[in-house]
């Protein structure tokens, strides 16, 4: 089996802590799925031992607060990587929506006690329901900045991973055959989408599934995959080979729509010094034009950033708006409300490498990003 999640906006999942989360009040909160490394910030002081800290041993003020609420039902192991200074961990389940008034009235269920002291890694399992609501409280030794790295594992309960959307176009059950299956990247449910498939005439097509089937008389090179669903970033596949075998799977994750989601815009392209759009660049346009149709409560930033020299700061910035623009022109062109985009220039400021070497390092600095927004409409 294959997996592929190449997506034209690519979502971090990985976090590095840089602000206070010792408190209810400031938590962090997290995504089943992706890897958060936080640190303590060394504070020093006890806290009485009633309520949710009877349970913790000579607890501080020493604290890392994250929450995170679950969408289906499942199963999550969580994964802690930490130097070899003492730990505690409790993992509460909340009954209300605000943490620190259910902390001071007692409403919050203690799930998960573990006091981590020699261990450098703690795993642990939780069961859990669609649409709860968990804290997790990582107690350290005074003064103490030690870092830890938490890893969130999903995993769907079987009765929910079973509910699908098959197409079986499999016409003899002797010759190899082709599965493609469209997962959700969070919660690995099965998505309902537009697949898109180029490669071999026997294969080319516009299906709508979750589970894709079909026989494959020869193997396919270079072939072509783009899927769309709604509420989901678009995937595109491309140069992709398929063998043939009796049983190949091929699995495109699909990443959940976030606000605040930053990512490069691949393949736009302008002339040299100039904001004209280069033909080659149209087909991505066109593909972030459908990506906007497909999902109307979206909207978006489009970023232009320029490779130019630092004493022309402000050349670079008028051209890079000017292409930003351009994008936004063709957007608005193609059917797309011009409440839903801004275009922003950031000049020559924001560089991938302040000093480029070599023609891949300057193509990388004068890039498209697309930010994700809430829409305005």
């Amino acid at each position: 089996m294959r997996t592929f999640f190449i997506l034209l906006l690519s979502p971090l999942l990985a976090y590095t802590q840089q602000r206070d989360f010792s408190s209810c009040e400031n938590t962090l909160s997290v995504l089943l799925g992706g890897e958060y490394s936080v640190s303590f910030l060394g504070k020093k002081g006890a806290v009485p031992s009633e309520g949710v800290f009877q349970h913790a041993k000579n607890p501080g003020k020493n604290q890392i607060w994250m929450d995170f609420t679950t969408s289906q039902k499942g199963s999550i192991n969580f994964s802690f990587l930490h130097q070899d200074q003492p730990i505690q961990l409790l993992i509460l389940k909340e009954q209300e929506i605000d943490l620190c008034s259910s902390l001071q009235e007692q409403n919050v269920q203690i799930i998960v006690e573990r006091s981590i002291d020699s261990l450098v890694k703690l795993e642990t399992e939780l069961n859990v329901n669609e649409n709860e609501h968990y804290f997790m409280l990582l107690l350290g030794v005074e003064k103490s900045k030690q870092s830890v790295t938490c890893q969130l594992a999903f995993v769907l309960d079987k009765e929910e991973r079973n509910k699908t959307w098959p197409l079986n176009l499999v016409y003899n059950e002797s010759i190899p055959i082709y599965h493609l299956l469209i997962r959700d990247k969070v919660s690995q449910k099965p998505v309902e989408a537009r697949i898109v498939i180029q490669g071999s005439n026997e294969i080319n097509g516009v299906y709508r599934a979750s589970d894709l089937e079909m026989n494959l008389l020869k193997k396919v090179r270079g072939g072509l995959l783009r899927v769309d669903a709604e509420g989901y970033l678009s995937a595109d596949v491309e140069n992709t080979n398929i063998p043939i075998s009796a049983q190949f799977y091929d699995t495109i994750w699909l990443n959940p729509i976030k606000e605040g989601v930053l990512a490069e815009l691949d393949d736009v392209y302008f002339a040299a010094g100039l904001a004209t759009v280069l033909e080659e660049s149209y087909p991505k346009l066109k593909r972030l034009r459908d990506f906007l149709i497909l999902n109307p409560t979206v909207s978006i930033e489009v970023h232009g950033h320029v490779n130019e020299d630092n004493d022309k700061d402000l050349v670079s910035m008028k051209l890079s708006k000017k292409r930003a623009q351009k994008v936004v022109d063709y957007l608005v062109e193609g059917g797309i409300d011009s409440r839903r985009l801004t275009a922003i220039g950031f000049g020559n400021t924001k560089p991938i490498y302040k000093t480029p070497q070599t023609e891949e390092e300057k193509e990388a600095n004068r890039r498209v990003e697309i930010l994700i927004q809430k829409s305005n409409k």
